[in-house]
Formats: structure tokens, sequence, C-alpha cells
């Protein structure tokens, strides 16, 4: 019988430490929680690749919710503006001042309330909660969708692969698990080419059985 955690998980995991792209900045551990949810939105619709270059300057710039709260649109929007993300600046302006408003500064850590932010998504609540309580869920986008879909040979259903990705979430090493679903889904797993014959988790996989 065939066992998920021997099978899949602990395979990705292994990729991942040795394979997984490490030097991604919002993925440094002393990253803060605004850091991490910055990065997020940032992330959206975007290449980690893209982001990569400006993410430095643009959390030492605004490290809190008060500097970016009170710095005026265009000056956000100059700095995004080379990656494409111009409308993003208003999201993290009024995301900013929800979270002063409401949680007195602090990222808040519950679901109902990121969600409620201006700018967070199901995915970006779920990734913030990940990277900054440790909690034992994943987050699905389009690429670990795709990867757990075809690994699973099961439809491409979003709140399907949601309740199977937070099944297998390992409950100590969620970050890690969740860095390793899009590295892999980034690497191996991609959409158009996804290299079968390298890939190490490809006997169990049920798009490889065909």
């Amino acid at each position: 019988m065939f066992d998920p955690q021997r099978g899949f998980v602990d395979p990705l995991l292994a990729w991942h430490e040795r394979h997984g792209r490490h030097d991604l900045p919002w993925r440094e551990p002393d990253r803060t929680p605004f850091e991490i949810l910055l990065a997020e939105v940032l992330l959206q619709r975007t290449t980690a690749e893209a982001v990569a270059g400006a993410y430095r300057p643009f959390a030492a710039r605004y490290p809190t919710p008060g500097t970016i709260a009170a710095a005026p649109t265009e000056e956000i929007e100059a700095l995004v503006a080379p990656l494409g993300l111009v409308k993003r600046a208003a999201y993290l302006r009024r995301c900013a001042s929800e979270i002063l408003a409401w949680n007195s500064g602090d990222v808040p850590r519950e679901h109902s309330e990121l969600v409620n932010l201006h700018g967070v998504g199901e995915y970006t609540a779920r990734s913030v909660l990940i990277h900054v309580t440790g909690l034992g869920i994943a987050a699905v986008d389009t690429n670990v969708k795709r990867l757990l879909s075809r690994f699973f040979g099961v439809t491409a259903d979003r709140d399907r692969i949601a309740v199977l990705a937070d099944a297998l979430a390992p409950s100590t090493r969620s970050g890690d698990f969740q860095h390793a679903m899009l590295d892999f889904a980034a690497e191996v797993c991609t959409a158009g080419s996804p290299a079968c014959s390298s890939c190490p988790v490809r006997e169990p996989c049920a798009s490889s059985e065909g």
C-alpha cells in the first residue's frame, strides 16, 4: 500500500535540501512577519526570479506597516514599476493601514483576520501562517495544484487539492514542504516540459503510469 509520507513527502523534502532555491531572500529565517507578508503580496502572479532582486531594498525601505502606510503611493509605485506591479503599491499601503488600525501594527496570526486584509487572498493568508506560525497546513497555487494532481492522479479541483495538500503537510516542517512543492514544480514538474525521466518520485507518480 502506498505511503504518501515515504513515497512523496520524504523524497520531495530530500530533493529540496539538495536542489531547492535556498537563496531567495524572503526565506531567510530572520525575516519578520511583515517582511514575509510583503514578499507574499509582491509574489502574487509574479515569478520568484522577478521579485528576488527588488525584495531586499524594498523590505529595507519599508520594514514596518507604519513606514509603508506613510509613504506616498507614487514612491512605492516607482519601486515596483520595474516588476510590472504598479497596482500592488496601493494594495500594500491599504493593507499596511489596516494592520495598523485593526491589529496595532502586528501582522494577524489568524486566518480569518489575514484574509480580510486588502490584497490578501487564501493562498497569501495560508503562506503567511505557514511561515510565521509554523502551522501544519499548505498553500495551493497553480504550480502546487499541477504537481499534486499529476502525482496523485486526482482532478485539478482547487478545493480537493487543498484538502490533499493539508493532509500531506508535515506538522513540524510545513514551511520546508511548501518550499519543496513550489521549487519542485518550478524546476522538475513544470507545466510545459516536465522532467519525468529525472524525477526522484516518478515511480509512484500516477502520470508516469500511462
